[in-house]
């Protein structure tokens, strides 16, 4: 095989921001970890670990990370036993659950099956806010219009819906290696800053575990192959963005769209207008072919 396949889990050791478009003067976060800020904290780590006092080649070593490295998306889970399951997100219609309103939109769903949250129920048992606001030096007080909340991740479920030994937030996901040795440079690295604000201590992730899943051949219980140029997911689900300008057009998509955008290095990289994770194929037999590629993204696959 090109590729093996590892489990990530990860264990909160702070709150953790992932942000989104705000929504006034709150900071909104994502319920989940985006692949391609997964792959610049494991750049920094590797980076500065190899560098020691010199100043890391982040440039050089993040193409060598995505060269070799596929990353999915990190999602919520919770340990069941000495297992671990994560909340899956999907969008649904009312066609879907017998015409119940209630229940139309972005859902969240545990892996195996037995259990179903609306979006905004999940984000209460999963979500905090911290409040802040800009000093104004002349008075030493607060600047009047900006006080503000962030969103972040909490470290513990806010109830007690969760199983197992702990209720601490887990977050679950897998890495897909090229088979050329790149895998000692991450079985040294234990933890993580990701997200924003790790400088105001936000974002500390260590790692619990780290199974090679190549020979079970699935992902989030998804059939994958590992033979190609990049790993390949069959599923009618995505859960990570899939890129609608990719090699192929996708037919017959529901769900949400977002228009993707950031910084490299050097400055900002073209926007992208992508499916959102839990976007679905709306005929219930359809099946896709999906690969991961540098930074995470799902290009749609003619492999039919």
């Amino acid at each position: 095989m090109t590729w093996t396949a590892l489990q990530w889990v990860w264990r909160l050791e702070a709150p953790l921001f992932i942000g989104m478009p705000p929504s006034g003067a709150l900071n909104r976060c994502r319920s989940y970890v985006p692949a391609r800020v997964l792959w610049g904290s494991v750049t920094a780590e590797i980076s500065r670990s190899r560098n020691g006092e010199n100043f890391p080649d982040y440039g050089k070593l993040g193409w060598e990370v995505a060269l070799n490295c596929r990353f999915t998306y990190l999602f919520p889970a919770e340990r069941r036993g000495k297992g671990f399951l994560p909340w899956m997100p999907k969008y649904v219609t009312g066609q879907g659950w017998n015409n119940d309103e209630q229940r139309t939109g972005l859902r969240w769903y545990r892996q195996n099956g037995d259990g179903d949250e609306s979006d905004r129920d999940f984000r209460r048992r999963l979500l905090g806010s911290r409040p802040g606001t800009a000093i104004a030096p002349e008075s030493d007080s607060a600047s009047e219009g900006t006080l503000r909340e962030t969103e972040c991740i909490n470290p513990w479920w806010r109830d007690a819906n969760c199983y197992g030994e702990t209720s601490s937030i887990l977050l679950l996901g897998y890495v897909f290696l090229r088979n050329n040795g790149f895998r000692k440079q991450l079985d040294n690295i234990d933890t993580l800053f990701v997200g924003g604000d790790t400088r105001y201590g936000l974002g500390k992730i260590c790692r619990v575990g780290q199974p090679d899943v190549s020979g079970d051949l699935s992902v989030f219980g998804k059939q994958v192959h590992l033979d190609g140029e990049h790993p390949e997911i069959q599923s009618n689900i995505v859960w990570g963005h899939a890129l609608e300008d990719g090699q192929l057009e996708i037919h017959g998509m529901q769900g949400a769209k977002e228009l993707l955008g950031g910084w490299d290095q050097d400055g900002p990289w073209r926007g992208a207008l992508a499916w959102a994770p839990g976007s679905f194929l709306e005929r219930s037999t359809a099946t896709a072919w999906w690969s991961i590629d540098n930074h995470g993204y799902w290009m749609h696959q003619d492999n039919e």
